[in-house]
């Protein structure tokens, strides 16, 4: 308030004005009230004079004059005051930070098969997961998101700041995963560029690759040049290069001339590149002194303050300091005599909606619902407070836990991403309640309680998750004993009997025994589906009709073989594939 008072003394009649000169139009009606108000005052003395003058003195007492002019003053100056106050007169300009955005990180990573290359021990990529490690490790802070790519970029963790679960799927990256060969880098920067895109903070794109190309320099230049993000290249290649291992391809790739291909950086592309002051190539190191700075730098740049936009917030409302001259004037008007009783009728119409109660008049929704929530009506409250905090806990005390989800989605603070991750708990998806916990931890790092609910809420995943995987199938109809395979089947009784790609046959019996690798029940049985049919039909409750659910494979590298697989099957749904899938 004393900021008021100070700006009081610093008036420039230059800078004056009003923040919302609109609601200036309410001295229209108001001048229509004090219009009628002297019409009545004037009628009021008309009738007077059909009493004999004689006894005029003796009938009437002779008013006071400042009885009839004094509530028409006050009157006046209330109105206006108000009126005022309410356009905002402002004069003084404020300064208004802008908004703060954080940076992420993102990380692709090139699996081709030049990636398996011996000219760095052991093997191009498995250095190159090395150094990754060592970036995570030396802490950057920011959101980390992976890729891999080959033909095609594959996205496999979102940007997360669990960089424990990022090194996890970073190991189970290979050429083995990659549905087609070759490498594209324009694709995947076309990605970077996707994911990237609402992100105001100038974030990194790491690209970990042995193959940059005359043609990929304008993709990587047009990125960072039409983006506020920079690039940094981790050349995975020696200067001499070397081929691909011979137990990986068999067949070496040639040149026009003959000569088995190299795979190796090219020089002049590397030096093209380094000229953009936002792209900047790194080389290898023997220990992890590259990715310490690297990390630094990206600590170093990883919150970035938007300019301020101009709004009617950069200027102080200077039209509180008329509500003092309102409370000093305001308690006159109810003295007797004094009051227009009749213009208080206006005040009571417009001052109520259709929807609000004659609590509405005294209490606030928030001050109903509390009393509704010590009560013990949870639900009642939850739909009367206007607190989303408020209203997500009562929600939350009734059992309404998706009403309380969305209540607390609204806010971004950590403890309401707290409460967020407690009501994903309760509705049974940990995987959407580790983020929240995880983002609420990130906000503030020094709460106990949020470590423990984070430690609880990866243990109570890790038992869904334990759960699911050992769930062999969901049992469907029994067949009738007339549908019954005549067939019997048995399990194998030992090593030998097991089937293998060596004992393949073109063509099982149809009578006597067999052994088999499906348990024998009267239960219909089916394979695990490599993918998800064209036939796939939705039964009851949005479970399959027409598959079997397996467990999933608990190897991350064959997980990410079959989602790769899939992701690039939608992609070319309606294309000729480039190339056969592996």
């Amino acid at each position: 308030m004393l900021e008021y008072f100070k700006d009081i003394a610093d008036f420039n009649p230059e800078l004056f004005h009003f923040l919302r000169p609109k609601l200036l139009w309410l001295f229209v009606p108001m001048l229509l009230t004090l219009i009628i108000l002297l019409f009545n005052t004037r009628r009021k003395n008309k009738w007077k004079k059909v009493v004999a003058p004689a006894l005029r003195p003796f009938m009437f007492t002779k008013p006071k004059r400042s009885a009839i002019t004094f509530p028409i003053v006050m009157f006046v100056l209330l109105n206006s005051f108000g009126i005022i106050a309410l356009a905002g007169p402002t004069w003084k300009k404020i300064d208004v930070d802008g908004k703060r955005n954080e940076a992420q990180l993102l990380i692709a990573v090139d699996a081709s098969l030049s990636m398996l290359a011996e000219d760095v021990q052991p093997h191009r990529l498995e250095r190159a997961k090395f150094k990754v490690k060592d970036l995570l490790d030396a802490n950057p802070r920011a959101l980390v998101s992976l890729y891999a790519y080959s033909a095609l970029p594959y996205l496999v963790v979102p940007a997360c700041s669990d960089y424990k679960l990022v090194e996890l799927h970073l190991d189970a990256i290979s050429p083995a995963t990659m549905p087609t060969q070759g490498t594209n880098l324009e694709l995947m920067i076309q990605q970077a560029d996707s994911a990237l895109k609402d992100i105001v903070a100038p974030s990194t794109l790491l690209i970990v690759t042995d193959a940059l190309e005359q043609k990929d320099i304008k993709p990587i230049e047009d990125f960072v040049n039409n983006s506020p993000h920079r690039v940094e290249i981790l050349a995975m290649a020696t200067p001499m290069g070397a081929q691909i291992p011979k137990n990986v391809q068999k067949t070496p790739v040639r040149d026009a001339s003959g000569a088995v291909v190299i795979s190796k950086l090219n020089p002049d592309v590397l030096f093209t590149l380094q000229k953009n002051p936002k792209v900047n190539v790194n080389s290898l190191t023997l220990d992890n002194s590259d990715m310490e700075l690297l990390a630094k730098s990206i600590r170093d740049n990883l919150y970035f303050q938007d300019d301020a936009k101009e709004s009617d917030e950069d200027w102080r409302d200077m039209g509180y300091l008329l509500l003092i001259l309102i409370v000093l004037i305001l308690p006159f008007w109810f003295r007797r005599g004094w009051v227009i009783q009749y213009c208080l009728l206006g005040f009571f119409l417009t001052g109520c909606s259709d929807d609000q109660t004659w609590d509405d008049l005294w209490e606030t929704k928030d001050f109903q619902a509390q009393k509704l929530y010590d009560g013990g009506s949870f639900d009642d409250a939850g739909n009367t407070y206007e607190s989303v905090m408020h209203k997500g806990a009562a929600y939350y005390k009734a059992g309404n836990y998706d009403a309380a989800a969305q209540a607390f989605e609204q806010d971004s603070s950590a403890n309401s991403l707290y409460n967020l991750s407690l009501c994903y708990s309760q509705l049974g998806d940990y995987d959407k309640a580790l983020s929240a916990i995880e983002l609420a931890s990130s906000k503030d790092p020094s709460n106990e309680a949020f470590k423990s609910a984070l430690n609880e809420t990866r243990n109570e995943k890790l038992k869904m998750d334990s759960l699911s995987a050992s769930s062999n199938s969901i049992v469907l109809k029994e067949k009738p004993d007339s549908e019954k395979d005549p067939l019997q089947e048995r399990k194998a009784q030992n090593e030998d009997e097991k089937l293998s790609s060596d004992n393949k046959v073109d063509k099982l019996p149809e009578d006597g025994d067999r052994v088999t690798d499906e348990v024998a029940t009267n239960k219909r049985k089916a394979k695990e589906l490599e993918e998800v049919p064209d036939d796939f039909q939705s039964g009851p409750k949005n479970m399959p009709s027409n598959i079997l659910l397996q467990g999933i494979s608990e190897d991350p590298q064959e997980f990410l073989r079959r989602r790769f697989k899939y992701q690039y099957k939608k992609y070319y749904s309606d294309k000729k594939q480039p190339q056969e899938i592996w």
